[in-house]
């Protein structure tokens, strides 16, 4: 499985800090929309299908309407928005709406559509492009699911922002075939109190999550505010957590 932590960072001579969240699994499937419709290569962006949301705060679905803008063509093929029913909600409500964005499920007609959307219900795997995805409540204080995703090789768990959470590494455990994990580390630890109180973790509850993979699964941290970055870095390095490693924005990973 192939799997692209999409970049966000404008300007910078490297990868640069990760601001907005999505990631790329092969061509067709995006976790995400916070960078999506940023992407130049606009060829990547046309060969997205699927985008899965893990929830609608800013950060996940913010170029989400550049993206549909993007690809979009006369026809009936467009875009397809699989969410909880209360992100799809907060979509219609506070995004596309008319005064946010235009109103592209409004405009959709049968002949000619924009977006489509489709609920994802806890713990109902759905299979799209190869995939087997399966949506995993965890705790952000908002509606708020992780995807773990099953090609029939390897499965990988993309924990969406969470602080310390229960049903996805029982999910895991099940599972014989857990490759990797995209595990948030959001705040250094002298934060952790805002941390927990917004739903995220600090080095050690991110440590304490890690703890519950089975032993040999390579995981991935993501979502460090950029403002800390470079703490959260050193703490986690401190720690000597085995198998993790700072994910880097624009490098393909394969498992």
């Amino acid at each position: 499985m192939r799997v692209q932590l999409l970049p966000s960072a404008c300007g910078s001579p490297g990868p640069g800090p990760q601001f907005l969240s999505s990631y790329l699994l092969g061509e067709q499937i995006v976790i995400d929309g916070g960078s999506i419709g940023l992407q130049a290569d606009l060829e990547l962006q046309r060969h997205v299908r699927h985008v899965f949301l893990t929830h609608a705060h800013l950060d996940h679905v913010a170029s989400l309407p550049l993206l549909v803008e993007n690809v979009h063509s006369a026809g009936s093929h467009c875009v397809e928005v699989l969410a909880s029913a209360g992100t799809l909600a907060t979509l219609r409500e506070d995004l596309f709406n008319g005064r946010t964005w235009p109103d592209f499920f409004a405009l959709s007609t049968p002949e000619e559509q924009f977006l489509a959307a489709t609920t994802l219900e806890p713990m109902v795997t759905v299979e799209r492009a190869g995939y087997r995805i399966t949506p995993v409540p965890v705790s952000h204080g908002t509606d708020t699911l992780a995807m773990i995703v099953d090609d029939g090789q390897s499965c990988l768990a993309f924990t969406a922002d969470t602080g310390p959470t229960e049903l996805v590494w029982a999910e895991l455990a099940r599972r014989r075939n857990v490759r990797g994990v995209f595990l948030e580390c959001s705040f250094p630890q002298a934060l952790a109190g805002l941390a927990d109180r917004s739903g995220h973790l600090a080095p050690a509850s991110f440590a304490s999550q890690v703890a519950r993979l089975p032993a040999g699964v390579r995981t991935l941290v993501v979502h460090r505010k950029a403002a800390h970055a470079a703490a959260i870095a050193a703490e986690l390095a401190a720690l000597k957590l085995s198998g993790v490693e700072l994910a880097e924005p624009g490098r393909s990973y394969e498992f």
